[in-house]
Order: C-alpha cells, then structure tokens, then sequence
C-alpha cells in the first residue's frame, strides 16, 4: 500500500512539473509595477507584475496585454519580457 501512495504521489507531481513546462513566463525588467490582463478564450483575467520580478507560468495560451504597452500572444513554453516600456516575445 505504501509504494502505491508513493507511486501516485510522483505521478502527481511529475504531471504538475511536465504542465508548468508548457506554460509561458512574464518577466518585467523594468522597476515599474503594471497592470497585466490575460484574456484566455472568453475569460479576463487582471493581475499586476511588480518591477523587476517574474511572472511564472502565467497561462499555456492566451493573450496577454500589459496596460500601456501593447498584447502579445503567447502560448507553450515562449517567454515574455517587459523591457523599457516594451513587450518582447522571446
């Protein structure tokens, strides 16, 4: 019984880690804060990114719009980066 528990608990948390992996990241190099809007299908979804910080796994496809700045869509494991009040998909 011990090794089944064992055993779906690695399962669980391989399946977490093999998600996160196609999921895209935020990263703002600026010292500002914005605010972020994540629009996947039909749904909004608001949040801010402080300067200088990262946003991990911020959704696996969708559009995401820093207010001010402009809209990207992303999707899988692409990276974005605010740098000098630019949005760069890298």
């Amino acid at each position: 019984m011990k090794i089944i528990i064992q055993t779906v608990k690695l399962c669980a948390l391989s399946l977490v880690l093999m998600l996160g992996a196609f999921a895209a990241d935020l990263r703002n190099e600026d010292g500002k804060r914005y605010e972020v809007k994540v629009h996947e299908g039909s749904t909004t979804r608001n949040t801010w990114i402080d300067g200088n910080s990262t946003v991990i796994g911020i959704c696996s496809s969708c559009e995401v719009e820093v207010v001010g700045i402009g809209k990207v869509k992303i999707s899988g494991s692409d990276r974005l980066v605010i740098k000098d009040g630019k949005l760069l998909k890298q």
